[in-house]
């Protein structure tokens, strides 16, 4: 049983529960469900009162679409009691006239629910309810009073696997399996959409999946207490949902002019960059294609091989000492993924009806609890290069008469290391007010301060984040491009000085290796099955992973406690700004300029009090006609 759990072998799990006539097991043919199809406004209105009478109401919507801002509804599920479970259907194939008295039925569905969803005091839960809540705000429904996902909370007790999903939770927790979707709408080209499939079909389906998340509340609430999560989960993650709402009904303008101006430009660029390569090449051939290139650079050019003849990011790194034609090829790649995944692909993102971009933020990807964003990655837009900062001259105001305001922690991870390892020489620095990197380059080639050189500097801030990650003397090498013994010297230096840090990491460690977990300020947790596997780069990967934990995850709960408490202000005020984007340590507001003054103290004073340290917190912050010019 145990190993099956470890390796997430559910069915065979169920299958070894039957084989040895455990009672508890839910064998799917066994299950009596009672699921029930509303087609009249008198069954609608019976539905509702029980709806009211109840504890707890599992909230699920079938729609067209996975996009909440393109899809359009076709029912409602709802479910209050394990195996039973209503129906309310919108749109289906067999439908000649409207169910519910009204003038059509989802005016009349959303007129008879509204209030019960909207009403905070009676609690809801769902599975990835951020979805079902985007789809009815658009519907100018806002969904009150969640009390519990079970994606989210699945998530935050098992951050490391690998699905989430409704159906991989039943198996795993109810020893039932859910019957899949592909029964339904099929797959491939012949996929049908949700409001093609006949009523009874979809009425199981829709009204399984309320039941199921019904059922699955109270077993990983329970789960959530024993391991010290719930209030967590009801302090940081439940709170942030509507703010992530707001943020993805809202979106986020982006000038498709300028995007095309650029693109344009980058295209030229391109082409100036192949023109280069094939000169030194000595011929034409694909740039694109692995194969001709490793041709072109071991067997024409004779450079020597790396990694039987990889082609890679830091093949080309190595090689461009030796002759120009990998520097030209790492410049010309750089440029093409500029302008495939951003400059091109991003206006293709742009809603038709609302003219701005509405990417979806989630909480259960990353481990660390780091918020990701997707259609488009938000936090992979390059900032690092001149060509990716010039990126974000797009994201601007939509009306005139507004500004963006950027909002950025300050060097927010070595504070949160100041506060966690309690040394003395880095608290006191951050307590001066003085620049970090430079006071750790003071230490590190004992010098005065005045005496610190821009290159001493840019290498403390490497050394300040790489051996606070767990980078050792190969990695610090490569980073600063000196020889082995030298970064050695480097790392020794650095932890002599900075003692408690090195004390942190050692004790971080010691717990993990005990425990097998490790966790943040708050108490959010990641195990740590790998701290002493036997494969010595699966290992140090473990303990990397596990010395950031407590690092990044607490940053990622500072900001999450300052977007709610920034968006509750905003709202409770009726301010007509709007947080737009949340990068790393960054938010991102679109404001009206009669707002500035005021969001810009609302904004400074909540990020900096989200989650007192024992270091002062600073927050850096701009204002400018577009996201390049705030930051």
């Amino acid at each position: 049983e145990e190993l099956f759990r470890e390796l997430e072998f559910f069915r065979l799990q169920s299958q070894l529960d039957a084989f040895r006539g455990d009672d508890k097991v839910k064998i799917e043919a066994e299950v009596k469900k009672d699921y029930f199809s509303i087609k009249s406004r008198k069954e609608l209105d019976a539905m509702i009162s029980e709806l009211k009478e109840a504890k707890l109401i599992s909230l699920d919507l079938e729609s067209t679409s996975t996009d909440p801002m393109l899809a359009e509804i076709v029912g409602f599920s709802f479910s209050v009691r394990p195996d039973e479970g209503w129906y309310v259907p919108i749109r289906f194939p067999e439908k000649i006239e409207e169910l519910y008295g009204g003038r059509d039925d989802l005016t009349t569905i959303l007129e008879a629910v509204g209030p019960l969803l909207e009403d905070p005091s009676h609690s809801k839960c769902g599975q990835n309810i951020k979805y079902d809540m985007v789809v009815l705000k658009r519907h100018g429904l806002s969904v009150n009073g969640v009390e519990f996902d079970t994606m989210i909370a699945a998530h935050l007790l098992r951050p490391e696997l690998r699905s989430y999903k409704l159906d991989y939770l039943s198996e795993e927790h109810l020893r039932y399996n859910m019957q899949p979707i592909s029964d339904l709408i099929g797959t491939g080209r012949g996929q049908k959409g949700m409001d093609e499939v006949p009523l009874e079909d979809v009425t199981f389906y829709a009204a399984e999946d309320a039941d199921v998340c019904m059922q699955l509340t109270p077993i990983l609430r329970k789960e959530l207490t024993e391991s010290s999560l719930e209030e967590f989960f009801h302090r940081v993650e439940l709170p942030l949902l509507p703010c992530l709402v707001a943020m993805e009904t809202d979106g986020v303008f982006v000038d498709q002019q300028l995007m095309r101006e650029m693109s344009i430009w980058m295209e030229n660029k391109l082409d100036g960059f192949s023109n280069e390569i094939h000169q030194h090449a000595g011929n034409e051939f694909n740039i694109n294609s692995p194969k001709q290139l490793a041709t072109i650079l071991f067997d024409l050019l004779g450079l020597p091989e790396i990694r039987k003849r990889s082609t890679d990011a830091n093949v080309m790194e190595s090689l461009k000492n030796l002759h120009p034609l990998p520097e030209k090829i790492l410049e010309y790649r750089k440029f093409q993924k500029l302008k495939s995944t951003y400059v091109d692909a991003i206006p293709e993102m742009i809603h038709p009806e609302t003219g701005r971009i509405h990417s979806s933020f989630s909480q259960t990807v990353t481990a660390t609890g780091r918020l990701s964003s997707s259609k488009p990655n938000f936090q992979n837009i390059p900032i690092r290069s001149g060509e990716g900062r010039e990126i974000r001259k797009a994201f601007r105001p939509q009306q005139d008469g507004c500004a963006i305001l950027s909002a950025d922690y300050s060097q927010i991870e070595l504070r949160i290391m100041a506060h966690h390892s309690g040394d003395e020489a880095l608290r006191s620095a951050f307590a001066a007010k003085e620049d970090i990197h430079a006071h750790t380059a003071s230490n590190i080639y004992e010098v005065p301060l005045e005496a610190v050189l821009p290159e001493m500097r840019r290498t403390a801030k490497i050394v300040n984040f790489g051996v606070m990650y767990g980078a050792g003397p190969f990695r610090l090498s490569q980073e600063l491009g000196i020889p082995m013994a030298e970064s050695k010297k480097i790392i020794d230096a650095y932890f002599n000085r900075y003692t408690g840090i090195r004390k942190f990491i050692d004790d971080t460690l010691a717990f993990a290796r005990k425990e097998r977990y490790v966790q943040t300020l708050l108490g959010r947790r990641r195990q740590c099955h790998d701290i002493e596997d036997s494969n010595q780069r699966v290992r140090s990967a473990a303990e990397r992973a596990t010395i950031n934990m407590p690092i990044q995850g607490t940053a990622a709960e500072m900001i999450k406690l300052a977007m709610i408490a920034i968006h509750e202000i905003l709202s409770i005020k009726q301010f007509k700004s709007k947080m737009i984007l949340q990068i790393h340590d960054e938010l991102l507001f679109e404001v009206p300029n009669s707002e500035l003054d005021d969001v810009r103290e609302l904004v400074v004073k909540e990020m900096e009090k989200a989650l007192p340290l024992d270091v002062p917190i600073e927050v850096d912050c701009g204002v400018g006609e577009s996201w390049y010019h705030a930051h």
